[in-house]
């Protein structure tokens, strides 16, 4: 990440919740698996375990998703979605043709490269979703348990309203980042 990058996501209390939840115990993979199955966005996930992991209930939902889905859907169609589609048709080249060498090693490290420019635009992405929430102080005392059921019922809304169906291994999934983030 760059230093400016890193300047902008100082003090965000999403990015930091963001960082912390993706390096839990398996989210990451089940984060990629319902992104990569079943079209999910993983700062949209996130998002909405953020608001539920913050105190806010399932109340805000309503007032935040619709703008929050309208950002993501700018970001990752035009943004993310075409970056990250470019670094995947390089790793198939570098993977299926007879580049060598130097050639190889430079492919290699473009690949590397596009990968972290994509990070940084998700990075920036979930800054946007940061700067739709306006009630700072809406936060209120809830139980982790309370917290999980309300990040389910988040993540259900926002699944429905992006069209993404859960199948048994999405449900699955959904399950163990809710595990990793709020506890058994």
């Amino acid at each position: 990440m760059t230093q400016a990058a890193q300047s902008l996501a100082k003090g965000n209390p999403l990015w930091d919740f963001a960082v912390w939840a993706y390096a839990e115990p398996g989210v990451e993979k089940a984060c990629l698996s319902l992104q990569n199955r079943l079209g999910a966005d993983v700062n949209m996930v996130l998002f909405c375990c953020w608001l539920a992991y913050r105190g806010t209930g399932t109340a805000h939902l309503a007032k935040y998703l619709g703008a929050a889905m309208k950002t993501s859907r700018e970001w990752q169609g035009n943004l993310v979605s075409p970056l990250r589609t470019s670094r995947e048709n390089l790793k198939t080249v570098i993977e299926s043709t007879t580049l060598v060498g130097n050639e190889r090693s430079a492919a290699t490290a473009l690949r590397e490269r596009l990968k972290q420019c994509e990070l940084e635009l998700e990075q920036l992405q979930t800054l946007s979703l940061y700067a739709i929430v306006t009630d700072a102080g809406g936060e209120m005392a809830r139980s982790p348990l309370e917290q999980k059921d309300d990040a389910l019922n988040n993540l259900t809304v926002y699944f429905a309203a992006a069209g993404v169906t859960l199948d048994p291994q999405g449900q699955a999934h959904v399950m163990r980042i809710l595990s990793a983030v709020f506890g058994a």
